[in-house]
């Protein structure tokens, strides 16, 4: 389980100045549990929640304490894209959980070797209830097995073991199999109202460059 170090936060400090500290301004609460104000370090974050993203429970040492969490809720700098803020939920672990756990699209579809048919990823992530040690990292969908156009994997069809309970409707479609529609160029025919005699074209814009200089000899 990784673990990840924390400190109480000064309160009487902006959350501004952490930052400019490579600090992030972070809180943990959980049902039953003590909501702290903490600061963790920018790059010992970013290390775990590279290994850990939403899904792994991890450590949170405060102080010397450790408290099992997740990490909830990560906000980013809209301008340059750095953690902001972090929300880390204190879980119990003998208690089940909600959690939504990314799909990620492996194997080679035979439908995109054959056909030229692409792999359309319709949902992206499924919600799950389960023990905080038995939420999975991710969901694989393997594509191998679909064949022809038209195929698609749904959530029914996914196989995560009697531990793990599935929130989401099981008739959604996670990933589709569709063909590449082709570029069909049109040709739009002009009304013969609107159509410009182009031999007259040329002879109106000289008409009207003779009338602005006559315009300047007269001035």
């Amino acid at each position: 389980m990784p673990v990840l170090d924390a400190k109480v936060r000064d309160m009487m400090k902006k959350a501004k100045t952490f930052r400019k500290e490579n600090l992030i301004p972070s809180v943990c609460y959980g049902k039953g549990f003590e909501s702290r104000n903490i600061q963790v370090e920018y790059q010992a974050f970013r290390k775990v929640f590279k290994e850990a993203s939403t899904t792994q429970v991890l450590n949170l040492n405060v102080d010397g304490k450790k408290l099992p969490v997740l990490i909830h809720q990560v906000d980013y700098n809209p301008v340059s894209d750095r953690f902001d803020h972090v929300d880390f939920l204190q879980i119990d672990m003998n208690i089940k959980v909600t959690a939504t756990v990314p799909v990620e699209v492996v194997g080679v579809c035979t439908a995109v070797k054959n056909f030229g048919a692409i792999v359309t990823v319709v949902k992206q992530e499924v919600e799950v209830k389960c023990l905080p040690m038995d939420i999975p990292h991710e969901i694989t969908v393997d594509v191998s097995t679909l064949e022809n156009l038209g195929d698609s994997f749904h959530i029914k069809d996914l196989k995560l073991g009697d531990k793990v309970e599935i929130l989401d409707d099981l008739e959604e479609t996670l990933v589709s199999i569709n063909a590449v529609e082709e570029f069909v160029e049109q040709v739009v025919e002009v009304p013969d109202e609107l159509k410009v005699d182009a031999a007259a074209a040329p002879a109106e814009g000289a008409a009207g460059e003779a009338k602005e200089e006559e315009k300047k000899e007269e001035k």
